[in-house]
């Protein structure tokens, strides 16, 4: 066992930590006694101490305020005890004493032959300078916390509507050194430089991981290895949490050793920071990792692709990008618990990075308030299996007609905009649950991500609030729009769009995207006097209970079986092409979803099967090979290629039918299959897509919905 300590002037261990230094000092420099008890006094020394009290190393630092970074003096290890480990347990204390500061800094003589073990502690090489003894150099370290910095944030900024890529060294290089290419290697580059094209500029945005500092810092001509530097410092560098890091390199070298991959451990580095920054398309030449893409995006949710293939699809990956930070590799549980006082300081920290002093008091004091409140607030926050807080949300219910959201927060976590995305979403299916016409948030402070997600969902902007208007209605347009008549006098603020909504139903005019827009618009409304196309579709227990059902998933043994299960408001089902003829390619409409009852072995243990569950908003339908669907909604549910292969009963050439769904809600009265055959008035079991008229889905979903 091992501790490490901090000390101060008066500790025994000093003179040990001198002696040390003293004599290791043809590599550390010479250090004077009474620079040693200086830092000591300053607290600036940190040992490592067997569980026996035996010294076994020390590390000294200085703080540098004028670039707010920690830069290390001296990393020195008794022989007898070099090769445990002490280094990095050193390291990775000073990181969490030091976390204030933006990273830590470090020289060392290129000739020591270290660089290994600086790039296993996490450090990347950053320039060179001349050392004191002529004819030797220095390579500068660094090893970055992952705080946001002004850069990062513009960067930010400006990549919101473009699709963020990563590429490796090689693409780098073919890129952006065509000087330092072979003719052979100009010929190869031309699929990289594709990259480039006018068309595609304007809608990517190309990134690189430090670890490219490290290939390059493997160059032995100094004024090479200077001139790519200054390349490199021309683009746009990912920041990534180096927990997360450390969470990822564990899993991917794992992976990689399943695998029987042969990969460089530079190249591991370089997906892990990738991952850990957010970004999940990483592009390559690497054959070795391309080969396993598959299961890499299985185990991790990572587009790993090359150049080409990444051009060849790229409206389909263009399209995913509001899911690049959905990393669910490693997350089994969220857990939704209420917030109580002695979490409120943690909380802050947690959610809080960045804000100004009035805004961390705004939140402070609210949530404090609101805690006390529990006749009228629930205060909410969501956590990882590690207990790390990703988000919080605060319901204030004292009025009747709207629920308030006043707070609402997302952590760093590359999780958060999913858990956020679905409590908004959760949230209006809430209001409309207990009968409520109106979700208001009137956070003062909201977040840059939450407020991309609430435009998502339509809430309207009125007197610094945001109103979203939900409708538990299903009725007829000239209904419904009366029905927003008399809303007008309850929310005046809400005037201007009731008579717009009410207008645009009362016209003649209005085609089935119109109307579908308007049960967007006002979820979870139906309008039931104009021809949408309803399907009850049959699908098997166990997909429910991984797509929607999360009644259905906690009847098992393993409760919600996939963290998307909890997260997506999207999902896709994949089934044989046999159907109706109203169920075809670009088809748009309604879903009834009929849980069967089934022989299988997977599907044992369910009950309250063989009813309609649920329903949902169908946006899309595909027909295509099983390979070819699996790389267009991947991104969206559980299913592996494996799966979907089974559907075509394992012909890869078969086409069969993705339909992608959102927007689900869970009946509270299942309707039973005998139920059902009685509304429908025939005696169809619902072994395949049925389709049905807007009155029947109207008596099943009000009957689902309310029971009889």
């Amino acid at each position: 066992m091992v501790r490490i300590e901090t000390i101060n002037e008066t500790s025994p261990y000093l003179p040990e930590v001198n002696k040390l230094g003293d004599a290791n000092k043809a590599t550390l420099g010479f250090f004077s006694k009474g620079a040693f008890e200086e830092k000591a006094r300053n607290k600036q020394i940190l040992v490592a101490l067997s569980d026996c009290g035996q010294f076994m190393g020390y590390l000294m630092y200085r703080t540098v305020k004028t670039y707010n970074q920690i830069s290390i003096t001296h990393l020195c290890i008794k022989d007898n005890y070099r090769g445990q480990g002490l280094a990095r347990k050193l390291v990775d204390y000073l990181k969490s004493i030091t976390q204030q500061y933006n990273g830590i800094k470090l020289n060392c003589r290129r000739d020591y032959g270290i660089n290994d073990m600086w790039m296993k502690l996490g450090f990347s090489p950053v320039d060179d300078k001349e050392a004191r003894t002529e004819g030797k150099l220095l390579t500068s370290w660094w090893l970055d916390y992952g705080h946001p910095n002004l850069l990062s944030l513009i960067n930010e900024q400006e990549c919101e509507s473009k699709l963020s890529t990563i590429i490796d060294f090689y693409i780098f290089q073919e890129i952006y050194l065509p000087s330092h290419l072979s003719k052979l290697q100009e010929e190869k580059s031309q699929e990289s430089k594709a990259l480039l094209a006018d068309w595609l500029q304007p809608n990517i945005q190309i990134w690189v991981t430090n670890e490219i500092l490290t290939t390059i810092n493997t160059i032995n001509d100094y004024e090479k290895r200077k001139s790519i530097r200054d390349i490199f410092y021309k683009l746009n560098c990912v920041n990534y949490i180096d927990k997360q890091y450390e969470k990822f390199l564990k899993s991917i070298e794992l992976f990689i050793e399943l695998n029987n991959l042969s990969v460089d451990e530079s190249y591991i580095r370089h997906i892990a920071k990738s991952l850990a920054s957010g970004i999940n398309i990483i592009l390559t030449k690497n054959l070795e990792i391309l080969k396993l893409s598959d299961q890499f995006y299985e185990a991790f949710k990572v587009i790993i692709i090359s150049p080409n293939d990444f051009i060849k699809r790229f409206d389909d990956i263009e399209q995913q990008k509001n899911y690049q930070s959905r990393l669910f590799a490693g997350i089994n549980t969220i857990k939704q618990l209420s917030v109580n006082l002695e979490e409120v300081n943690k909380l802050k920290k947690d959610l809080l990075n960045n804000c100004s002093e009035y805004e961390q008091q705004y939140f402070l004091e609210n949530l404090r308030s609101f805690i006390f409140k529990k006749d009228t607030h629930e205060c909410l926050i969501i956590k990882d299996e590690d207990n790390e807080s990703i988000a919080l949300i605060v319901y204030n219910r004292s009025k009747k007609d709207q629920l308030e959201i006043p707070l609402i927060r997302i952590s760093k976590h590359y999780l958060a905009e999913t858990v956020a995305r679905h409590l908004l979403f959760i949230s209006i299916s809430l209001s409309a649950q207990e009968g409520r016409q109106l979700t208001k948030i009137t956070d003062k402070y909201l977040q840059d991500e939450i407020i991309n997600m609430i435009q998502e969902d339509y809430f309207i902007e009125t007197k610094n609030e945001l109103s979203k208007l939900n409708l538990s209605l299903i009725d007829t347009k000239t209904n419904i729009a009366d029905q927003l008549n008399k809303l007008e006098k309850k929310l005046p603020e809400l005037t201007f769009f009731f008579q717009k909504l009410s207008e645009t139903l009362r016209k003649n005019n209005l085609n089935k995207e119109n109307i579908l827009l308007i049960e967007r618009y006002l979820f979870p409304l139906k309008i039931i006097d104009h021809d949408i196309y309803n399907f009850i579709i049959p699908i098997q227990p166990i997909w429910a209970a991984n797509l929607f059902d999360k009644e259905l998933a906690q009847q098992t043994l393993w409760g919600f079986s996939k963290i998307e299960l909890a997260l997506n408001r999207e999902a896709v089902y994949y089934k044989s092409k046999r159907s109706p003829k109203q169920l075809h390619s670009g088809i748009s409409g309604r879903i009834l979803w009929y849980v069967s009852s089934s022989s299988d072995k997977k599907d044992r243990g369910f009950y309250n099967i063989g009813s309609i569950r649920a329903c949902s908003r169908l946006d899309e339908v595909i027909l295509d090979t099983p390979k070819e669907l699996y790389l267009k909604y991947r991104h969206l549910g559980i299913y592996e290629l494996s799966n979907i292969l089974e559907v075509a009963k394992n012909d890869g050439h078969k086409e069969i039918m993705a339909i992608k769904f959102s927007d689900t809600e869970l009946f509270k009265h299942p309707v039973s299959l005998k139920d059902a055959q009685k509304i429908l008035e025939n005696k169809t079991t619902f072994i395949s897509p049925t389709y049905i008229n807007n009155e029947k889905f109207a008596i099943i979903y009000k009957q689902g919905m309310k029971g009889k």
